[in-house]
């Protein structure tokens, strides 16, 4: 630090051999390692403002599309509104009208009724006037004996028919669900924004830049799930049950229908309906290969077949001794639970590699991930996960969990699963030592079935057994 004259003899007078002339330490200072060092911070500091503004910048468009994206949402929601609603005033306007003139004709063919039988009566008038004027007493005698009987007949017919009139009055009852958006919805949605807190990853000077920051691993407490989309699955049979699924290398989603037709569903991310893929038989699960292959399992018809979804062609058709239920695909082996085996290992050419022995002889649902395997089965409250050889690794039982369905794991070894009657969606970690509930039944979720996770965009796909799906982005 630079000192003055006056400074020496009062503040470092016992530093007199370490201080040297201003001059000296001053020269060569254009080529030191200090200015050297001022400069790449001067410079490192002005590119990390400039990332930070381009980074601001990207997201103030994203949030202008999003604002764009919103804005025609809300557009096409009222259209969908208005047309409902217009289609509900025909529906209603038509059944006014149906129902007007079905109660006018009822009156009508009374009063037709009543206007003949005033004609019969009006004539037996004119008759009995003519008789007074013109017949004999004996005629009259006679014909009021005749006459009298006639206008009694019709005395009858008119009783008959005013006994039985019915009297109509049309009244309308407001649908309680129209008359509660009247008086109960007070806005048309609620604009929401999610705040979360961002690091940007701001680069000292001194540190080597080709050097990457470290990732992370998500904490089960922090993980939860942001809605992105509830997506209606046809139904093609007389029932449905979702069985499998899996999302594609294009962000499609691929549905399998054990109790459909035999085809495979596939959807976008938007929910449109993108096309069927015809498959041998009713599909029970499938396991993405690569962008172009699926495995699919076939359950009680004891095989599993490799498809191409580009031309729907059956590259491999292989055969196992039991049931076929559960599948996953990892590293270029097969893993198929067959029922009262255990989960066997087959290479793609369909040679066994290794037969699995599980604590469950009743798996349904598994899924892979490194050396490990996770695993569910029926009637058992527990969640397991075991190595290549099947020696259990570690296992998750809990009182609440009735009967545990699909299975997925992310790449930090995170599973999620879901308990079919419970309508409870969970996540753990750490060994199932740490657990957590993401989704209930109030989320929508009744009677899931199975789950799937996305490692590319860090999604999860959530199956109701019957005609949805709910896609979510895990943060």
């Amino acid at each position: 630090m630079p000192i003055c004259l006056a400074c020496i003899p009062k503040k470092h007078k016992h530093c007199s051999e370490a201080i040297i002339p201003l001059a000296e330490a001053a020269k060569n200072a254009k080529a030191s390692t200090s200015l050297a060092d001022l400069e790449l911070t001067i410079n490192n500091t002005i590119g990390n403002i400039q990332e930070c503004v381009k980074d601001r910048e990207a997201t103030s468009e994203k949030m202008e599309t999003q604002e764009i994206s919103i804005k025609k949402l809300i557009s096409i929601t009222r259209q969908n509104i208005n047309k409902h609603l217009d289609d509900l005033e025909r529906k209603l306007l038509n059944e006014l009208s149906t129902t007007y003139s079905s109660c006018k004709s009822k009156y009508l063919k009374l009063t037709n009724k009543l206007n003949t039988i005033d004609k019969v009566i009006k004539r037996f008038k004119d008759g009995t006037s003519e008789l007074k004027r013109f017949a004999p007493d004996l005629h009259v005698f006679l014909s009021t004996h005749q006459m009298n009987k006639e206008v009694q007949d019709e005395v009858k017919a008119i009783q008959e028919a005013i006994s039985s009139i019915d009297n109509y009055s049309i009244e309308i009852e407001i649908h309680q669900g129209i008359t509660s958006l009247l008086e109960d919805v007070d806005c048309f949605a609620k604009i929401k924004v999610d705040k979360s807190t961002i690091s940007f990853p701001f680069k000292d000077a001194k540190v080597d830049q080709a050097q990457l920051p470290a990732q992370n691993r998500r904490s089960v407490h922090d993980t939860r799930l942001q809605f992105r989309k509830k997506i209606t699955i046809k139904q093609n049979g007389k029932n449905m049950y979702i069985s499998g699924c899996t999302i594609l290398s294009n962000g499609n989603l691929l549905i399998a229908d054990s109790k459909g037709n035999n085809i495979l569903l596939e959807y976008n991310d938007d929910g449109k309906f993108i096309r069927d893929t015809p498959v041998s038989a009713q599909p029970y699960n499938i396991a993405l290969i690569d962008n172009d292959r699926v495995v699919v399992s076939y359950g009680n018809l004891q095989y599993i077949e490799i498809i191409d979804l580009n031309t729907t062609i059956v590259i491999k058709r292989l055969k196992l001794q039991n049931d076929c239920l559960g599948i996953s695909y990892r590293d270029g082996k097969i893993y198929v639970e067959v029922s009262g085996e255990g989960i066997v290992v087959l290479d793609m050419e369909g040679s066994v590699l290794n037969t699995i022995n599980c604590n469950n002889k009743d798996v349904v649902n598994i899924t892979t991930s490194k050396l490990k395997i996770f695993y569910t089965g029926l009637n058992r409250n527990t969640v397991y996960c075991c190595n290549s050889t099947g020696e259990e690794i570690w296992s998750f039982k809990d009182k609440s969990l009735l009967f545990p369905g699909g299975i997925a794991v992310d790449p930090d070894q995170n599973v999620f699963f879901v308990d079919i009657n419970s309508n409870n969606l969970l996540m753990l970690q750490d060994g199932g030592k740490v657990s957590k509930t993401l989704l209930t039944e109030a989320d929508g979720i009744q009677r899931p079935s199975r789950v799937f996770y996305n490692k590319e965009k860090s999604l999860l796909l959530v199956c109701k057994s019957k005609n949805s799906v709910f896609l979510f982005s895990v943060i």
